[in-house]
Parts: structure tokens; sequence; C-alpha cells
């Protein structure tokens, strides 16, 4: 059974590098969770099998890694945003009529804590709030604030410098507080990933 107190990084992933299934197994379910909230939180219906996909990828390719857990995980998540794109991009090629009823007073004359505090990956007003965002603004606050990485790590998965990702994590906050308080008249949410 999984101990994350006893949990060796350096060895685990030399372990999964040679083959061992238990070692894969442990590294599954120290990351797993984190990427399925990743993709859940940017409104991917199928995050499990995403999930499952990018796993298999990174299997393949495990044995020439050479790094530490920050840059597996980093590669895990590099491989789980093409996956993702690639699905999107097939969704809206053969888009499908959606249906999303919206409480507007939800927050009306409520004093509302920081945006990242209301976000919850299961939360559905999560999805919508995100989708009210620029999507390259929601994925980097969904990195940060629901999967908990480092500005650093977040640059790397998006292929911008660690200065741009702050930057766009800050003005997602305050896009996403002016979306939340009902600062911004309300539009009907659009398609994750189709513009910028």
């Amino acid at each position: 059974m999984f101990n994350r107190l006893t949990f060796d990084p350096v060895n685990t992933i030399a372990m999964a590098r040679a083959g061992d299934k238990d070692a894969l197994s442990r590294l599954w379910s120290l990351l797993n969770p984190g990427l399925v909230r990743y993709l859940s939180s940017l409104g991917c219906s199928s995050a499990e099998d995403i999930a499952s996909e990018c796993w298999i990828s990174l299997a393949r390719v495990l044995p020439r890694f050479q790094g530490e857990l920050s840059s597996l995980q980093g590669l895990l998540f590099q491989i789980a945003r093409a996956r993702l794109y690639d699905q999107l991009r097939k969704e809206y090629r053969r888009p499908r009529p959606t249906l999303m009823v919206v409480d507007q007073d939800t927050f009306a004359g409520q004093i509302v804590p920081g945006p990242e505090d209301l976000l919850d990956e299961s939360s559905s007003r999560t999805k919508e709030w995100l989708s009210q965002i620029p999507t390259s603004q929601a994925e980097v606050v969904a990195l940060r604030v629901i999967v908990g990485m480092s500005h650093f790590e977040i640059s790397q998965i998006i292929g911008k410098s660690e200065g741009a990702a702050r930057i766009l994590f800050f003005r997602g906050l305050e896009n996403l507080e002016k979306a939340i308080t009902g600062e911004k008249k309300r539009k009907p949410p659009k398609r994750f990933f189709t513009s910028a």
C-alpha cells in the first residue's frame, strides 16, 4: 500500500524507469489525483479517460526520462495539456448543443472571499467561472490554485516564461473576481479553448 510518509521519489522513479509496476503504481497514486483535478477544472468531460491516456504515453517515454519528481509531474501535465487540446479540437469540429442554468443571484450582496478561495475542482460553478475568463488565464489559475503547482512548473507546461505565467495568474484572478462578483455583465459561457 502506498504511504506518502515513506515515499522516496528518486528511488521510485528509478524503479519505474526499470519497469517496476509497483513503483509506477506509487507514482500514479501520487500524481493522478492532481492530474484529474486539473483536467476537470478546465471543463473536460472525460478527465479520467484522458488521464489514463496520459499515463500510457508517460510509460512509453519513462525509460528515457532523466529528472526528479517535479520534472516528471511537469512532463505528465504537458502530455495532458496536449491530449486535452486534441480532444477539444475534435469536439470543436463537431459541436454539441449545451444548456447551462446559472443562478445569477448567488453572490449578490455578499462579501466574497478571494476568488482562489472559492475554486473547487468538483464544482460546476468553478467551471462556469473559469469559462468566463480568457483561456490562457483560466489554465494558469487552475494549475496554480487547484493543482498547486509553482509558477516555474506552470511556465514549463505552457511554454512561457515564469514572469508571463505570474502575470497570467494575477490577471486571471482579477478577471475571476469580476466574474464571481458579477462586475461584468454575465455572458453565456464560452466553450473552453475556443478563444484566447
